[in-house]
């Protein structure tokens, strides 16, 4: 049960970006056709990139050698404390209509996913043992469960959650890196 909870976890901080940009999107208010293209590119880009990862890191893993695990971690740590970081001194900023193009949707796609490519690397350096297409296949499902509900809360609830999404997110990814450190 605790990898279990640890896969979720992950996937909701990994999905906290995508909910942020789908929740600025919402502001605006969209169609159920934009919502599912936003949440199916997100969705897909989160599933794909840890893949991607996955084999950096094995790559990379196997040069590093006894060190990986703890690099792996101290990814996490700062990946999540430049999630951290940027939220509170740049603040988070409302892309252009990303479900109006496939040249936007597809950029904003690859940016919302980019610290999922790095806990793929972080997979592949050994931080935890878990079959990645699986994870990855989890990570993508919550992040189009994430992305579809962000639209709504943004339709809904407007800029009140938008900042303190990445924030948590970032929370996450570093406690998550802190536990691989501590090889646990």
């Amino acid at each position: 049960m605790q990898g279990i909870g640890l896969l979720l976890l992950l996937a909701v901080a990994l999905g906290s970006d995508a909910f942020s940009v789908a929740a600025c999107v919402g502001l605006n208010g969209t169609t159920v056709r934009q919502k599912m293209r936003l949440a199916a590119g997100f969705g897909l880009f989160q599933f794909l990139m840890p893949i991607m990862g996955l084999a950096a890191g094995q790559a990379f893993g196997s040069l590093a050698g006894a060190i990986a695990a703890y690099i792996g971690g101290a990814v996490l740590v700062g990946l999540g404390g430049l999630m951290i970081w940027r939220a509170l001194s740049v603040g988070f900023q409302c892309p252009a209509m990303v479900h109006e193009s496939w040249l936007a949707l597809l950029s904003a796609s690859v940016g919302v996913s980019l610290d999922a490519l790095a806990v793929g690397v972080g997979y592949g350096l050994g931080v935890r043992q878990a079959d990645i297409v699986l994870a990855s296949a989890v990570i993508g499902a919550v992040a189009f469960l994430m992305t579809f509900v962000g639209v709504e809360v943004g339709v809904q609830v407007g800029k009140r959650i938008q900042r303190r999404a990445p924030i948590l997110g970032g929370a996450v990814l570093v406690a998550l890196g802190i536990l691989a450190l501590l090889g646990r």
